[in-house]
C-alpha cells in the first residue's frame, strides 16, 4: 500500500508541474503578433511558450532548437534579466548594432557559454526599417556546441527588439534553419 501511495504522490506532483507550463501551437500559414511589435508567419508548425516580453518557439524541444522573440527592451533594462541578474549591462537608446552585439555576448556569458565567436554583423531590413543581423557559435554550460542567428531592430517607440534562432550545432541547426529563416523572412514591424 505504501508503494502505491508513493506512486500516486509522484504522479500528482509531475502532473501539477506539467500544468505550470502552457504551450500553444503556432500553425503555419497564419500571421502571429509578437509583443505588439512584430507580425510573423511561419512556414512550419512550432510550439510556443510566453514569459513576459519573451516568446519562445520550438519544433523539437527548447534544448535542441529555439526561436526567441525578445520585445520592448527599454532604456536601462537588460536583455535577459532573469538570466543575467542585477548587474547585467543594460540597453541604452543611443546604442548601435555593434553595442547590441556586445550586450548579447553578455547574455551568452551569463548562460555560461564558452568559446563564443560572433561574426557577420550586417544590415537587415524589417518592414523597410534598418535593423541588423549577426551569427554566433559557442559551447553552452553543458558543453553542447550551439550556433545561432540574431536579428534585431532598435526602435524609438519600442526600444530593442530581437529575434534569435539558436540550435544544437550538430544536426538541429541545419535541420531547422529553413524554418527559422522563414520566420526571419516573414518578420513585419507592426
Amino acid at each position: 500500500m505504501t508503494r502505491a501511495l508513493k506512486f500516486i504522490g509522484c504522479f500528482l506532483a509531475v502532473a501539477l508541474l506539467a500544468g505550470c507550463t502552457t504551450f500553444v501551437a503556432v500553425p503555419p500559414a497564419k500571421k502571429h503578433e509578437i509583443g505588439n511589435v512584430f507580425r510573423v508567419q511561419p512556414s512550419t508548425l512550432w510550439s510556443a511558450k510566453k514569459d513576459g516580453n519573451v516568446e519562445n518557439w520550438t519544433i523539437n524541444g527548447f534544448d535542441l532548437e529555439i526561436v526567441s522573440f525578445i520585445t520592448k527592451v527599454t532604456e536601462g533594462k537588460a536583455i535577459a534579466p532573469k538570466v543575467q541578474g542585477d548587474d547585467a549591462p543594460t540597453f541604452q537608446a543611443d546604442m548601435n548594432a555593434t553595442d547590441v552585439v556586445n550586450l548579447y555576448e553578455a547574455v551568452l556569458t551569463a548562460r555560461r557559454f564558452s568559446q563564443v565567436e560572433v561574426r557577420n554583423l550586417r544590415p537587415h531590413k524589417i518592414s523597410g526599417k534598418d535593423g541588423f543581423r549577426f551569427e554566433y557559435s559557442g559551447f553552452d554550460g553543458n558543453g553542447m556546441a550551439k550556433r545561432g542567428i540574431v536579428v534585431g531592430l532598435i526602435d524609438s517607440e519600442n526600444g530593442l527588439n530581437l529575434v534569435i534562432y539558436e540550435a544544437a550545432a550538430e544536426h538541429y541547426y541545419d535541420a531547422s534553419l529553413a524554418a527559422a529563416e522563414s520566420v526571419f523572412g516573414s518578420l513585419e514591424k507592426i
